[in-house]
């Protein structure tokens, strides 16, 4: 597929000493994982609230609801374990059963069933290997997904998720976090991610280099332009 804005040719990264991933959508399936835990998550709600409310409930509007609640809490500022939490409790007024008891319960029961969905995606475990004996490697993350519950245990020499400093990709503050991290000048370090706003632009912003993982050959509509467009790790592996 044509992809707008994609770079012609790889670039030349000869001064990287660090890399930086996102993490979801990027080194695992989050969307599927979040989805099949949601629907494991609804199954339980049925049987804690059997009306017809519940039993019309549908998996898209949780998802609605937990973006409007996220919208009004703010992501990134408030943990996201708040953000689903205050979601779920919502969810069940939705139906008809106000509960904080019931939403506690339910957000257990959806932490554990999402992160026993979470794997990374086929070519991560290789790729990260070979990587973290090259460079030194992290995690900048506006998600909750920790690597060591996701299949990634002592991989990354750091992580920075953003409900843990108050602010989120794209704000510039949180790479500038990364660098410090990292002990490196911005033209030494690499990001990688799979958002164009949050990862590629932003990165840019604070002189990173940009690297698009672009797993689903989605279209670049945007003007935003990364130096670099991959399918996934073992093709940024043939560019470094």
């Amino acid at each position: 597929m044509t992809v707008k804005n994609s770079p012609t040719s790889p670039p030349n990264f000869p001064n990287i000493k660090a890399i930086t991933f996102d993490a979801d959508d990027t080194l695992w399936d989050f969307q599927s994982a979040m989805k099949a835990a949601l629907e494991s998550t609804l199954q339980q709600l049925r049987l804690i609230v059997p009306n017809a409310a519940s039993d019309q409930l549908t998996i898209q509007k949780m998802i609605d609801i937990r973006e409007h609640v996220a919208r009004e809490l703010g992501e990134g500022v408030v943990s996201n374990e708040e953000i689903r939490y205050v979601a779920l409790v919502r969810t069940l007024e939705h139906v008809g059963a106000p509960s904080e008891a019931y939403a506690e319960k339910l957000l257990r029961f959806y932490t554990e069933a999402r992160f026993a969905h979470t794997r990374p995606y086929p070519d991560v475990e290789s790729a990260l290997k070979v990587l973290e004996s090259r460079y030194r490697i992290g995690i900048v993350s506006n998600g909750n997904s920790y690597p060591e519950r996701c299949g990634l245990p002592d991989t990354f020499h750091f992580t920075i998720f953003a409900h843990d400093y108050g602010f989120h990709k794209p704000d510039r503050r949180i790479f500038e976090l990364a660098l410090s991290k990292t002990d490196c000048r911005p033209h030494e370090v690499l990001h990688v991610g799979d958002s164009l706003e949050n990862d590629v632009l932003g990165a840019q912003n604070c002189g990173l280099h940009t690297v698009w993982l672009n797993r689903e050959s989605v279209r670049n509509d945007t003007d935003i332009v990364p130096e670099l467009e991959v399918p996934d790790l073992s093709a940024l592996l043939e560019c470094l």
